[in-house]
Parts: structure tokens; sequence; C-alpha cells
């Protein structure tokens, strides 16, 4: 058995592993720029593994990705090492610990980042003295239904109830009339700011990001330069599966929002979620254009719920405007530590953190 740093000729076997355990995986040209052209990586003075595997017999039985990324607070950068997609075949669990040693051994790191843990990963990060970062709504998704038909098909293949099309029907006809007021109450909210769809990433969202960054020096903020959007965005919004829309005024950008698809094949369930939220000076008037278009544009996409994950308090009570149905999640998928006290003693404060799934991987 051999532990050894991923290789860019690991794909086929990788995607296999996934597959198998039924964890999505981007394709090969895809999954090739998401370590190539991480801009955080572009500083020749620090190096990053692309993450870990497990070899037996030349067969990877093991896998663990390892995203680096850019945090400031307070001016200070920060470099996050966020753990990407553990999976292992059933007869190496134990085996696979020893990639959870190399992740959180790296010395040119300051935090790690967990951000899709669930009711039995968590167990062991908290081991590694991973924890919670202290948003317990960040376990709590809020979403708007837009196709309660198909929302509803997916709900009984998930359960796998082989209920026939007059039954289903029926349930259908049941909830659009017990939720009718619930389910349209979103194209009720007034906006007061034009909203566009950026076909465009160009310079003045860094002119934002500088502005942001500013105006949230005691938020602990991911990067968000052009570099970093087009890194993260670029294809899957050239593929139609993602989107940027903005508010300006003088040429000069007040916010803007992204949404990325996270579909559920298996129960047929189209899903876009918003997974970045930002204005300046937390413009309420600009959220609330932002978040109207973005549902409006996933109502004509054809998506059948838009699903909102994590926030701060104040973001969450804007959502909650737009009359949002909500659920829990089995398990607390964010998990931080730090590299030291000092750093700590800003990270468990809740007014510091205004997380979404931007932070993490799950957006992939």
């Amino acid at each position: 058995m051999k532990i050894r740093e991923v290789q860019i000729e690991d794909y086929i076997q990788t995607k296999e592993l996934h597959e198998k355990y039924n964890l999505k995986i981007l394709n090969k040209i895809e999954w090739s720029k998401l370590w190539f052209e991480n801009p955080t990586t572009f500083d020749a003075n620090s190096y990053f593994p692309k993450g870990w595997i497990i070899e037996e017999n030349k067969k990877i039985v093991c896998y663990l990705g390892n995203l680096a990324k850019e945090y400031y607070y307070k001016n200070k950068k920060f470099i996050v090492a966020c753990s990407h997609s553990w999976v292992a075949e059933t007869n190496y669990r134990l085996e696979a610990l020893s990639l959870l040693e190399c992740f959180f051994s790296q010395k040119n790191v300051d935090i790690f980042t967990v951000t899709t843990a669930n009711k039995v990963s968590e167990k062991i990060f908290k081991r590694y003295n991973a924890k919670k970062i202290p948003l317990e709504n960040y376990q709590n998704p809020m979403f708007v239904v837009l196709d309660m038909e198909k929302l509803i098909y997916s709900f009984f293949e998930y359960k796998r109830l082989p209920l026939g099309k007059f039954i289903r029907k029926i349930i259908f006809y049941t909830s659009s009339i017990i939720f009718y007021k619930k389910l349209t109450f979103w194209k009720k909210i007034n906006k007061s700011k034009k909203v566009e769809l950026n076909k465009v990433i160009d310079g003045e969202f860094d002119k934002f990001w500088h502005s942001y960054k500013l105006n949230f020096q005691d938020k602990f903020l991911q990067s968000r330069t052009s570099n970093w959007i087009r890194w993260h965005m670029q294809n899957k919004i050239e593929n139609g599966k993602a989107w940027i829309m903005s508010v300006r005024e003088n040429n000069k950008i007040l916010g803007y929002a992204i949404c990325s698809e996270r579909n559920n094949d298996k129960i047929k369930l189209r899903r876009i979620a918003l997974i970045d939220l930002v204005s300046l000076e937390d413009n309420q008037e600009v959220y609330i254009s932002l978040i109207k278009d973005c549902i409006s544009e996933a109502k004509e996409r054809g998506y059948h719920i838009f699903e909102i994950i994590g926030f701060k308090n104040l973001k969450r009570k804007i959502f909650s405007k737009f009359q949002t149905f909500n659920r829990k999640l089995p398990g607390f998928p964010f998990y931080y530590k730090p590299q030291n006290k000092t750093h700590d003693s800003f990270l468990e404060l809740s007014k510091t953190w205004d997380p979404s799934l931007i932070d993490g991987d799950s957006f992939l």
C-alpha cells in the first residue's frame, strides 16, 4: 500500500472511485483547470498538493483533494486549505484516515476547512480538533419551490415510493392549493434596482472587491478578484450551468449574486443554488433586487427549486421575506481548524463569518 500526491494522470481511476460511491466529479478538462488555474497557487514561493491517494497494486483505493484558497481578515491575507471529496473503498476506510493526516499536517496553511462533512465524517473531523463554524443556521437550507409537481415526483423517487400517476397528481394539486400563497409570494416582491446578467467578468469586479474588502474588514472573506471568479465559475457559465447577476450604477458595481447548478440526477431534481451574494454596505435594496431576478432566471431556465445555504443572519432575514421553505441537513457540513490559537480568537466569533457554498468545494 502506497500513499502519494495526486497527479493529473490519476483522473480516470479517481473518476471511477467517485462514481462507484455516487459522488460527483468534474470532467477531465474542468478537473485539470481546477488545479492548474487556481490563482492561489500562482505564488512561486508556495507549494500546494492537489491532494493525496492511497494505491494498492497500482489501483487507487482512497482519495482526498486539497483546494488552496485565499482569505482576508482586517486586510491580512490567510491561506486556507479546503478538503475536497474524501472517498475510499469500503475495505480501506480505516486506511483513509492517513489522508487526513496529510491534509492537516500542511505547513504553509493558516486555516483548514471542511465544507461537505456528513453525519459520519464530522465525528472524525472533530477528532482532529476541527470545530463547527459558529453559525448553527448553516445546517438549515432555505429554498423557493419553482415547480411543485416535479419536486413531488423527485421526493417519491428519493423515498422509492412507486405511487401511480393519478395519486401523484392528487398530491400535487392538494399541495399547490395548500401552499399557493407561499409558492407565488416571491413574484409579489418589489425590487428597486436594475439587475443585469453578466456575460463578461471584467475589471469592474476587481474594483468592487477592493471596496468590499474595505467595507467588511471584520469579516473572514474569501478572495473575490476577477481571476478568482473566472477560475471558479467561467466554465459553468459558458456551459449554462451558472450565472452572475449584478447591480451597477454609474458604471460601478454595487453588488452581485452568483448562482450555480446543483442537480440531483438520481432523483431527477433540477436545483439551482445561490452560492454568493455581496453588496457594498449591505445594501438591502440591492440584495432584494438580485434575489428576485435570480429566482426569475431560475424559473425561466426550468429549475425545480432555488436553494440558499449558509450566509450571515442579516442576509437570511432578507431571504425569509421571500416566504422560503426550510429543511435541515442530517449533519453539520462546515468545520474549520486554525494552525494556532491566535487565529481561533476571531474565527470562534459568529460576527466574523458570512459563509456560503462559494467558500468550500460543494459548488463544484
